[in-house]
């Protein structure tokens, strides 16, 4: 079974729109703190503004009674922190230094490049030749704006420095994939920053000193960059990223440029010279280039997973899920158990089913099913990863269910659902569900049985 259809995540969109809109101020804003008579350094800077976050988290977490990661979680936590936060903002920050907000804008913008670049390499996506070529324009542009800001034919190493930020912010889009699937956005946005400040603890004795000498102004400046560009706009983007592809939400970056250089003009009245121009000319029309032609169409497949690997792939979406149900419900811990202890007899064999949902060959979305009662086939954990919603995946399970049921002489599919989940009433009702008395007690509050008659 096979399908391509796409629809637009409106929500996600809008948060990342929100989220370049509020970061575009925080390029001028670090140069003018940083720049002559701003008072601090750039590490100072980065600690300060991270402590600021980490407070404005903090106290967020304390009205929403914020739950703690999971132990075996910490270690990918903290290296999304180290990445997205650590590295990218002292690189930044210290960058700055040398290299104007515009010009820093047009290198950050390259991080779709990047992103591109490590889901061919660890997540088995693929380039055409657009790709390689958008690939190769970008990192051209790239190279001009640091000789652009070295003046004349003069390279500015500090531009590396902001390369390798965007590089950094690259591999916290990847890595923090997995962990949005389990933890909301404002729980995943308040890890790395609690945990990305540590490292910038090393500037503390700097800040002690700078802070009572610095400007009133630059130290306003550094609380606005530490709630909105920092811990606000972190929120907006994990958001965003919880709901499109890491590619797709990294694409929005090309219009950052525009932004932090009507903020440069408005604030400092900064515009870049002609070479670092030309350069983010071509560094963004790469990044367009490889965002819109860079790639193969998307196939999307659902399959009865039968192969080892396909099933490995299936209980890892179902575990997923069913840490997503354990943290919204409150569920015991060893609520699954039995469901995981017999995940191969209950949806293997002659009378159960595990079936897969793929994109472009990646696990996508997963449901399975299995005997229940007279003649009736429970369909469970159908779920589909935050990154690859609004495609169709959960319609094209559910209809793969019943097809499958049907072919196995089941007289009729059975489910619980809530109305707690978002759209799961409709899309089953859409699709011939309709309400039966419930067959079992449910772990959801508000808990719907329904089923279909083959």
């Amino acid at each position: 079974m096979a399908s391509s259809h796409h629809r637009t995540d409106t929500k996600g969109i809008v948060a990342a729109i929100a989220t370049l809109l509020v970061w575009s101020t925080a390029f001028s804003g670090i140069s003018v703190v940083v720049g002559p008579g701003g008072g601090y350094g750039a590490g100072e800077t980065a600690l300060l503004r991270f402590l600021v976050a980490s407070a404005t988290m903090g106290i967020i977490a304390v009205f929403t009674r914020m739950r703690l990661p999971k132990r075996e979680d910490v270690p990918r936590i903290a290296l999304a922190a180290l990445f997205g936060i650590t590295l990218y903002h002292l690189g930044f920050t210290f960058g700055e230094t040398k290299v104007s907000a515009g010009a820093a804008g047009l290198i950050i913008a390259t991080g779709p490049i990047w992103t591109a670049l490590l889901a061919v390499t660890f997540l088995s996506e693929r380039f055409n030749k657009w790709g390689w070529t958008g690939v190769a324009l970008a990192f051209s542009g790239a190279a001009a704006i640091a000789f652009g800001e070295g003046g004349g034919v003069s390279f500015e190493p500090m531009a590396l420095l902001i390369m390798m930020a965007s590089l950094a912010t690259a591999i916290y889009f990847v890595i923090g994939k997995k962990p949005l699937r389990t933890y909301t956005p404002l729980e995943f946005t308040s890890y790395v920053i609690w945990i990305g400040v540590l490292p910038m603890l090393v500037f503390l004795p700097g800040l002690v000193q700078q802070l009572p000498a610095a400007p009133t102004s630059s130290t306003l400046i550094i609380l606005f960059l530490g709630v909105f560009p920092g811990a606000l706009a972190y929120f907006m983007w994990s958001y965003a990223l919880s709901r499109m592809p890491a590619s797709t939400t990294a694409s929005f970056l090309y219009a950052q440029p525009v932004l932090v250089m009507s903020v440069a003009w408005v604030w400092q009245g900064t515009i870049p010279g002609t070479v670092t121009l030309v350069g983010g000319v071509l560094a963004l029309a790469g990044v367009i280039l490889v965002q819109t032609k860079g790639r193969p169409k998307g196939e999307i497949t659902v399959a009865i997973a039968t192969e080892p690997k396909e099933r490995a792939a299936v209980r890892e979406l179902a575990l997923e899920t069913m840490s997503n149900m354990s943290a919204h419900l409150d569920l015991p811990a060893d609520y699954f158990d039995e469901e995981l202890a017999s995940f191969d007899e209950w949806y293997g064999g002659h009378k159960g089913r595990a079936l897969l949902a793929s994109v472009d060959g990646s696990p996508a979305a997963g449901a399975v099913f299995r005997s229940w009662g007279d003649g009736d086939a429970e369909m469970r954990r159908l779920y589909v990863r935050p990154a690859f919603r609004r495609r169709g995946l959960a319609r094209a399970l559910v209809r793969a269910v019943v097809e499958e049921a049907a072919g196995l002489g089941y007289r009729r599919v059975v489910l619980i659902t809530s109305d707690e989940f978002e759209g799961a009433t409709a899309l089953y009702e859409s699709e011939g569900f309709r309400a039966i008395e419930p067959y079992r007690p449910a772990a959801a509050r508000a808990a719907i049985a329904l089923g279909r008659e083959l």
